[in-house]
């Protein structure tokens, strides 16, 4: 509806604290976090480790990773009141749920978060939160056909999307089964408008121009989610 706006979430800017910051100042709705579990701990970034050795990788870069590693429950200090988490969970190790909801029990008690991974499995583990807002992330054409196939099987939950795997009449056909569709990468205006037009009801951005422009054009409205 034109008196709404799309849920703004700024991506992967809850991996540095700094970011956090300037993410919250821009409008974000949302801040999302690449959370894995690893070494016992759960650990915050975006970057792929090697097990016991000190390398940290990610498609166009690898690093020394002898510095200490963000934790989850840093980063979730830091988050305002009004800003809530997209916690992205990372690889597949199967500890990885039971210790995330343990911690948002003993740190994050009563606040609403988003949780979402391309790992459905690790997913179910969170149906039941009724602080969480559930996210089944869509990477591949074939995992979006999926994902329009068994929304039955999970009501409540939402849907995210590579903005380029959107074909015609898609959005509304998800929209049948949940208010909450996300899309990423979007990272220009006319896009955002374009896919807020479609019925998408949130964009991933890595852009905070397009979080702050936005915010601008709809500075007292409720979101469209």
């Amino acid at each position: 509806p034109p008196d709404q706006r799309p849920l703004l979430i700024a991506h992967r800017y809850g991996n540095k604290l700094q970011l956090i910051d300037e993410a919250t100042q821009a409008g974000a709705d949302v801040i999302e976090i690449d959370v894995w579990f690893h070494r016992g701990q759960l650990e915050v970034g975006h970057d792929k480790t090697l097990g016991p050795i000190p390398l940290r990788w990610d498609r166009w870069s690898l690093a020394l990773g002898r510095n200490r590693p963000l934790t989850l429950p840093e980063v979730l200090s830091r988050f305002p009141q009004h800003v809530e988490p997209m916690l992205d969970l990372k690889g597949t190790d199967p500890r990885l749920p039971t210790a995330l909801r343990a911690l948002l029990a003993q740190h994050f008690t009563g606040r609403p978060y988003m949780v979402s991974s391309q790992n459905w499995d690790a997913l179910e583990h969170f149906l039941d939160d009724p602080n969480a807002r559930v996210v089944r992330s869509a990477g591949s054409t074939q995992a979006l056909h999926l994902l329009q196939d068994q929304f039955a099987d999970w009501p409540g939950a939402g849907g995210g999307l590579n903005h380029k795997l959107i074909a015609p009449g898609e959005i509304e056909a998800l929209r049948h089964h949940t208010n909450l569709v996300l899309t990423w990468t979007v990272n220009n205006l006319p896009l955002a408008h374009q896919l807020t037009a479609s019925g998408v009801t949130g964009i991933i951005s890595d852009n905070l121009e397009v979080i702050r422009a936005i915010r601008a054009q709809h500075p007292d409205q409720p979101t469209s989610e």
